[in-house]
This record gives structure tokens, C-alpha cells and sequence, in this order.
């Protein structure tokens, strides 16, 4: 066949100039490498989690234009409350808050980097003959400033920081202040907690590098002798981490950020790549009987190529498509991890091979380990299983066993709730996280959102005037807004003003407007402008209210809500601004994102599995069961904490494509061997039971150390590859083979057609007990 072909041509090839493929690809990787030297890694929380082409950047772009800034405004919520736990409306208590945040204050008007300060003022700054003091609160027992700083230069960005952090570090020390507490949270600390979480992952990770190592050395040495295996050992880590690096290279040659998420893709490589190796040296090994060392490895790369391609094509489309989250650094996170994918499989014939080609010098006397006595006792429980596959027991606990899964499940994506909060992309053991808690109740009971009003209306024109404040009822009619009167807009106050200063037939206008904003020191919401004498209100700045806002579901539902009752008012060419408004769309589209991103990678798997299986039932089996996992897996994480988020999203995706890795192989063996269903399906397991197994421990082994970790998107990964291992474990080994039994034809005509769809014959039959470590 064309493809056994061309992988007799390539082992030729390699066997022929070993060591041109070895130069080869460490001067390719190097050159990759280079770029890493300018590499730039991204530390903003918010540009991680916010999609460059969306509504919300389209929001973000009018609200800079509005300040007249070029950057994303930095935010600092200082949240301040008594140590007696009593009201902050104290004389004493006044006074010390108005001494921290001074410091903030005097830092930022110094550097002219201020935007404005918000939530909480002092009465000084509002004049009462303008705004009368209406207000009948008795007792705050939180009291929060939020800060928007313009960071536009590296000074401004540096002064920032430091004074954000000088703040932090005093928030620490209860002893700093006498009759209060506060917390500070904001981008800065949030940017600094995400960097530690990702450090204290790279650190645990490489505990499970060890423990990878460690796996290797075992497996090799049970099948090679002690002398070939420092060179073996070496390539078959070698390999995926030189891939894994040089992934990280071709993305700095994009000019391409690099996320704290992208730590895990080396060590995630290592787990997906040594199982590639795994395959090559247990076919190299098993090849005992070829008397060239050519003709040996230009049978093992006709033997693994199905394998190997299979794993490598199929985690590559689950990551590629991946990419296509809209979360840059989830998106980022899959492409350097499919490049890495990609790497390693060229790199296992590019790299190991030649290594593996060139350590064992011998051509007809093989030195191989001892070979393991046959287990009469696993071989009886081999045939009893196999029976029971076949049996009509083995289909009713399959079918007992589903409706468990699937009510279990079921009940688990319902309960599952679309939200997200950024504190997950940090350590959960970190102080900003009590400062989150805080905020949280915070916008329980107070929360604003700033409108662009682009296009002012005329106060003097009755339509637009009553057009406008149409607007302002739906706004305030809205589920969980505060209702009637309560949004903050400077156009109630100042037709008070020009009513007082106006004639006795009144007709608003905006020809006091000037006046008004020299009294209240003009403020940076309104904008106006000067032409030929004429004053002219260009645009200005109002803040909607709304409580219950804990939840970020609620706020997405409510920001949302609000950009459609603008959208019914055009005239005046409003528009919302939430800092986290990109992550808040993203909750709105998880499940129908996740639904059509699975559905996609489902169907390129299939149209991938045809190609080397053959057989259209056998690949609707594949699918099938790759939705059940899929399904299964999503419920049970919902039980097991998860959130429907970006993070959750990408999770499943990545482990479609380890799913394949546990179905595609046995599909693959049952539909190539012959004789009755029973001893098909037996000889499948006897060669790939060992393999799957294997492949799930080192995916395990290099994961493992995350549940360590205390960040939520890290965490998450690892539960993920741990649930997806024992879930397709449990469907590759029962309900998969259970499919395969009872949907396959009669076995004789299967077998009349077995060379037909045997479009590689990667095994020999007469292969025994030897199992190909499949991934």
C-alpha cells in the first residue's frame, strides 16, 4: 500500500543517514529556539481573558476616546471597614480612611495619570447649592473607592504599580492603622497573584517530570538491556521536551504573547509524547527475528505509523481547535500546545529513531531482556472478560451501567452554572482572594455601570428630551436595577440649576451649562466644546445602578440586558463600558461554544479514524463513544466543582482528543484481526490493554502534582485528564468493546474483507504477548 510504502522510505531513509536526521533536528529546534531571547510574556489579567475582536473592545475603544487616553484605564478597588465591625460613619474612622487613600490620590494626581475616582467621595467635592444632601444612611459597614488610573507610559505603569503594591503590603499589617481595616484589590495584584499561581505550578510540575522519568526508566528496562538504557531514556524525554520548546520558539516568531497558562504545554507534552516512544521501542523490540537493521526499522515504522498518526492528527485537532476560543489565553495555550503536538511527532521519527537506530549496534544476535513467563492466570481472566463482552450479561451491565452515567451526568450539566470570575486564574490561598470576598458583597448590594452617551440629547427639543428619559425608566426597569431615580446622571442636577437661574416661562436649555461646570470643577464625565462662541455638549458619562451582582452570571445577563434596551434608542448612540465586559460575553456563549466546538472535533476525529480504520460502523462506534465521554465528562466535573467558563471549555476539547486514544486503537485491532468476535475482541485486549493502560499512568504521573496547586484554571486542567483517563478507560475497555461485538457482521465476511481494510497492516498476527504502548 501507498502509505506502508512511504514509511518503508522514510525508516530507509533515517537508517541510511542517521545522523543528518539528528543534526538536522537540532539545528532546526535551535533555530526556533533563537526567537525565545524576545519572547514576551503577558501578565495582564484582563488582556488574558479578553477577546481582541469583540463588542467589548468595540466598547473599550468609545470609552477611550472618550477620556482621550490610549490604554486600558488600571482599576483599584480599596475596600475599607471598622475593626469593631460596626459602622464606618465615624468621625475617627472617616478620617483614617481619607489618610490611606490619600496615599493613592496624591501618587496618581502627581503623576497626572487620574481618570477619576468613583463609588465614594468626599461631601467637599459635590457643592451643596448644586446637590442637596438628601441622603437618610445611618450606618456603612463597607465603604469601597474604585480608582481608574490612566497607565499610558512605563513611568505612570511603574508608579502604579508601586503605590498599589505599597498599599497591599500595608493591607497586610493589621497594626498599620487604629480603627480600620482595608483591602486593596485591582489589575496590578491580580496581574502579580496570577504570575505566583503559575510559578507554583511550574514548580510542582516538576515533580511529575520526575516521577515521568522514573516511569520510563522502569518500562524501558523491562524490554531493553541496562547498557542501551541512558541513550533510549535520554531521546524518549528528549523528544517531546525539545517539541515543547520549540513550540514556544514558533510562537515568539509570531510576535505572540506567551500566557502563565502555557507552563503546563512542556509537561503535558512529555506525558502525550513518551507514549509515542513507547510504541517504537516496544515494536523495535519485538522485531527480534529481522536480520537488517533497515529491514527492522522499516518494519517498525510500518507497523507504529497508524498508531502513532492517530494520537499525534487527533490531539493535534483538539487543540488546533482549541485555538478558536475566543479567551486568548486559553487560545494561545492550544495553539503552542498543538504546535508542540505536531513537533513531537516529527520529532519521534526525526530524533528517536535515529538514537534508538544507532544504540543497538548489533544486526542479527539482538540482546533483549528475559522474556516475561505467559500468565496462565491473567490469560484465564483474559477469556473470561472476553465472554462476557460477548455475552447478553455483558450487554444489560452496560446498558444498567449507562443510565447511571447518563442520569448521573444529566443531573450534573444541569445544576452546572455559566460563570467566571478572573480570581480563578489565581492562587485561591492568596490575599486578593478575601479582597474578592469583600467585593463581591460589595456589588450585592451597590453596583454601577458606566453609559456613553455619544449623541446628547436637546433638552429643548421636548421629543428628544422625553425620548431620553424613556431610555433612563428602561434602564431602570431592568431585573435587579435599583429601580426609579437611582441612576447617576449630572442632567437632573443641572436642569435644577437652570431652573433657579432661569426665567419664569422655562424652557431647558444648555446655554447655563458652562456655569454649572465651573461650579462642580469639570468633572472629566462631561465633555464639551467651544465653537465660534458657541458652547456645545459633545457627550457625557452616566452610571447605571444595579444590585445582586456577586454572581458574574448576573452581571452578564444584566450588561447585556442593558446594551439591548440602548440598542431600541439610537438617537443617542450609547454604549456600556464594564472592564470585564469581554469576560462577561464569554458566559453568556460557554455551553453553545462548547456544544459546536465538540461537534466539530468530533467530526474531524471520525473523518480521521476512517482513513486508517476502514470501516464506517467501527468509526461511528468511535464517535459515539467519544460523545458518551464527553457527555460524562462534563456532568462529572460539574459534580466535582467545575464552572461552564472558558477554562471548563478548553478542558473538554483537549480531552475529546485524548479520548480518541483509548477507542481508536481497540476499534483499530478488532476490525484488523480475524476469527470469531470472541477471539477478536480478545486478541485486542491481550495487545492493548498493557498500552492503555501505561498511556493513562504517564498522562497521570505528569499531571499529577497540580491538585497541588491552588489555582482554580490549573486545578481544573488536572481534574479534567484525571476524570477523561477513567472515563475512557472505562468505555475503551467495556462499553466500547461490548459496540464493537454487537454491531460488527458476521465475522466471516469481516474476515474475507479483512485485508481491504487493513490499509496499513501495522500488526502481524503472529505477534503475542507483545503490546504496543499506545497512547
Amino acid at each position: 500500500h501507498t502509505y506502508d510504502r512511504v514509511n518503508r522510505q522514510i525508516a530507509i531513509t533515517i537508517a541510511t543517514y542517521p545522523y543528518h536526521f539528528l543534526l538536522a533536528t537540532l539545528f532546526f529546534s535551535a533555530f526556533l529556539s533563537l526567537s525565545l531571547f524576545h519572547s514576551t510574556l503577558e501578565d495582564d489579567i484582563r488582556r488574558s481573558f479578553s477577546p481582541p475582536k469583540s463588542r467589548a473592545a468595540r466598547e473599550e475603544e468609545i470609552y477611550k476616546q472618550f477620556y482621550n487616553i490610549t490604554s486600558v484605564p488600571q482599576r483599584a478597588f480599596i475596600i475599607f471597614y471598622a475593626k469593631d465591625g460596626g459602622t464606618m460613619l465615624r468621625e475617627n474612622h472617616i478620617d483614617e480612611m481619607f489618610q490611606i487613600n490619600q496615599i493613592m490620590t496624591d501618587v496618581l494626581l502627581r503623576q497626572r495619570c487620574y481618570i477619576f475616582i468613583s463609588m465614594f467621595s468626599p461631601p467637599a467635592m459635590f457643592p451643596n447649592r448644586v446637590f442637596s444632601n438628601r441622603s437618610t444612611i445611618i450606618h456603612a459597614g463597607t465603604i469601597m473607592f474604585w480608582h481608574l488610573a490612566n497607565a499610558d507610559n512605563p513611568h505612570k505603569f511603574k508608579t502604579l504599580q508601586n503605590v498599589t503594591t505599597t498599599l497591599f503590603e500595608m493591607s497586610r499589617r493589621r497594626n498599620v492603622t487604629k480603627w480600620i481595616n482595608f483591602n486593596i484589590f485591582g489589575d496590578e495584584i491580580a496581574n502579580r497573584e496570577m504570575i505566583r499561581g503559575a510559578y507554583q505550578a511550574t514548580k510542582l510540575m516538576i515533580v511529575g517530570f520526575l516521577l515521568l522519568i522514573c516511569f520510563v526508566f522502569l518500562v524501558v528496562w523491562r524490554k531493553m538491556e541496562f547498557n542501551l538504557l541512558p541513550p533510549i531514556v535520554f531521546a524518549t524525554i528528549f523528544s517531546p521536551f525539545l517539541a515543547a520548546i520549540s513550540s514556544f520558539g514558533i510562537i515568539s516568531w509570531l510576535q505572540l504573547p506567551i500566557y502563565s497558562m502555557m507552563c503546563i504545554t512542556p509537561f503535558l507534552i512529555l506525558g502525550i509524547g513518551v507514549d509515542d516512544a513507547f510504541i517504537m521501542i516496544q515494536s523495535w523490540t519485538s522485531l527480534k527475528a529481522k536480520t537488517s537493521r533497515k529491514e527492522r526499522l522499516a518494519q517498525v515504522f510500518i507497523e507504529i505509523g497508524p498508531s502513532i498518526s492517530i494520537t499525534s492528527i487527533t490531539n493535534l485537532i483538539a487543540f488546533g481547535i482549541g485555538y478558536l476560543t475566543p479567551t486568548p489565553q486559553m487560545s494561545l495555550f492550544c495553539l503552542c500546545t498543538s504546535f508542540a503536538c505536531l513537533l513531537d511527532y516529527i520529532f519521534t521519527f526525526t530524533l528517536l529513531a535515529p538514537i534508538l537506530y544507532l544504540a543497538d549496534k548489533s544486526e542479527n544476535d539482538y540482546v533483549m531482556a528475559k522474556k516475561v513467563s505467559k500468565n496462565e492466570l491473567g490469560e484465564q481472566c483474559l477469556t473470561s472478560y472476553s465472554k462476557l463482552i460477548c455475552s447478553w450479561k455483558g450487554q444489560i451491565i452496560a446498558i444498567i451501567l449507562l443510565v447511571i452515567l447518563y442520569s448521573l451526568s444529566a443531573i450534573g450539566v444541569l445544576k452546572m452554572k455559566s460563570t467566571f470570575e478572573p480570581v480563578k486564574a489565581f492562587p485561591s490561598d492568596s490575599i486578593p482572594t478575601s479582597s474578592f470576598t469583600v467585593l463581591r458583597d460589595v456589588f450585592d448590594q451597590f453596583f454601577p455601570l458606566q453609559i456613553v452617551i455619544s449623541k446628547p440629547p436637546n433638552i429643548s427639543n421636548s421629543t428628544e428630551y422625553n425620548e431620553f428619559y424613556d431610555m433612563i425608566r428602561s434602564l431602570e426597569a431592568l431585573p435587579n436595577s435599583y429601580g426609579p431615580n437611582r441612576t447617576m446622571i449630572f442632567l437632573k442636577a443641572y436642569e435644577d440649576f437652570d431652573r433657579i437661574t432661569g426665567q419664569e416661562n422655562f424652557t431647558p436649555s444648555y446655554d447655563n451649562l458652562p456655569i454649572f461646570l465651573d461650579h462642580i470643577k469639570n468633572p472629566p464625565f462631561i465633555k464639551m466644546s467651544n465653537e465660534k462662541g458657541e458652547h456645545k455638549l459633545v457627550s457625557f458619562v452616566i452610571t447605571a445602578t444595579a444590585r445582586n451582582m456577586s454572581e458574574w452570571s448576573n452581571r452578564a445577563e444584566y450588561v447585556d440586558a442593558c446594551r439591548t434596551t440602548l440598542r431600541n434608542y439610537p438617537r443617542f448612540n450609547a454604549t456600556v463600558y464594564d472592564g470585564d465586559s469581554a469576560v462577561l460575553d464569554l458566559i453568556l456563549t460557554a455551553k453553545k461554544d462548547l456544544i459546536g466546538s465538540i461537534t466539530v472535533t468530533v467530526i474531524c476525529m471520525a473523518t480521521v479514524c476512517l482513513f486508517f480504520i476502514g470501516s464506517k460502523i467501527g468509526v461511528l462506534v468511535i464517535a459515539s463513544t467519544i460523545l458518551s465521554i464527553c457527555f460524562t465528562l462534563v456532568g462529572s466535573l460539574s459534580w466535582w466543582g467545575a464552572d461552564m467558563d472558558p477554562v471548563t471549555m478548553v478542558d473538554v476539547l483537549i480531552a475529546t482528543g485524548f479520548s480518541v486514544d483509548y477507542t481508536a486503537h481497540i476499534a483499530y485491532k478488532f476490525y484488523k484481526v480475524t476469527g470469531c468476535r470472541e477471539e477478536r475482541i480478545k486478541q485486542s485486549f491481550r495487545e492493548m490493554c498493557g498500552p492503555m493502560f501505561q498511556a493513562g499512568i504517564s498522562t497521570i504521573l505528569c499531571m499529577l502534582p497540580l491538585i497541588f496547586v491552588p489555582t482554580y484554571a490549573i486545578l481544573a486542567f488536572a481534574k479534567t485528564v484525571f476524570l477523561d483517563v477513567g472515563i475512557a478507560l472505562l468505555h475503551g475497555f467495556f462499553i466500547l468493546p461490548i459496540l464493537l461485538v454487537t454491531l460488527c457482521r458476521d465475522n466471516r465476511k469481516e474476515a474475507s474483507n479483512d485485508k481491504k481494510m487493513n490499509i496499513c497492516g501495522m500488526i502481524n498476527n503472529d505477534i503475542n504477548n507483545g503490546s504496543l504502548l499506545e497512547k
